[in-house]
């Protein structure tokens, strides 16, 4: 009688097992890790893109306005009532608005007049109030470019900027590189300060032809000169991300306006 023949059999001890799944889960880890980085990387960008597309559109906004400021329709000789003291481009004491005056008659208004009223009005101005940029929306009676009033809450303001997706901390405005030229008009020698004198503001809001302007000369020329002002508004736009606050950008912009400001005796 045949006797059975016995076979040993084969497989995978438990042991075996569980170092398999040691390594599977080690890799599984290390894919899970690589597509996580891969993800929050591709979400910062996103994001740090949308902040800064956000930011340069609103920069875009405020320095092309800013640029028509003391812009005169019907320009005849004669004092331009766009740069007059009330109506002159002026930035605030804290230094976050910025108001000016232009001839718009695109608005409907009447050419070579300062409009004021609500339906056409020629004030303009930025601010940064509650996390936003705001812009100055047609006030009735607006009649000066005064920041004490205007820029409190005395105007009626708008945001430029979604609270949704950014948070602006911080809007400056400064007129630092700004040129006064004082001289007199018949008699002025490029050579003779006491018949042309020209300096560049170095610091401060104020206009270069200021007495109080930083670089203004000690000895300030008398009023009997004319005075002839290159203005030149630099901006610092400073936001994050309203979805994640550790993304934070700052954009720098400067404007040069392009209708000088003449004071004449």
């Amino acid at each position: 009688m045949l006797s059975p023949i016995s076979r040993q059999q084969s497989g995978y001890s438990l042991i075996g097992l569980m170092v398999g799944m040691v390594v599977s889960l080690i890799v599984l880890w290390g894919m899970s890790a690589v597509y996580l980085n891969f993800s929050r990387g591709n979400q910062v960008t996103t994001t740090a893109t949308q902040l800064n597309q956000d930011m340069r559109a609103v920069m875009d906004i405020m320095v092309n306005d800013i640029r028509r400021a003391g812009y005169w329709g019907n320009a005849t000789k004669g004092a331009n009532p766009f740069t007059a003291a009330a109506t002159n481009l002026e930035i605030s004491g804290s230094s976050n608005c910025i108001l000016y005056s232009y001839d718009a008659t695109f608005a409907g208004g009447a050419p070579g007049v300062v409009d004021s009223n609500a339906a056409f009005m020629d004030f303009f101005g930025f601010r940064l109030s509650g996390g936003a940029v705001q812009t100055l929306l047609p006030t009735a009676n607006l009649a000066s470019t005064s920041t004490s009033t205007q820029c409190g809450t005395d105007a009626i303001w708008e945001n430029l900027t979604d609270q949704r997706a950014i948070t602006v901390t911080a809007l400056t405005f400064d007129t630092i590189g700004s040129k006064c030229i004082s001289y007199l008009p018949a008699t002025y020698d490029p050579t003779n300060t006491t018949t042309f004198t020209a300096w560049t503001t170095t610091g401060g809001s104020l206009q270069a032809c200021s007495p109080a302007a930083a670089g203004a000369p000690v000895t300030y020329p008398p009023a009997t000169n004319t005075f002839v002002e290159t203005r030149r508004i630099n901006i610092s736009l400073t936001a994050q991300s309203k979805t994640d606050s550790t993304i934070v950008r700052t954009l720098n912009g400067t404007v040069l306006v392009r209708n000088n400001r003449v004071i004449t005796p």
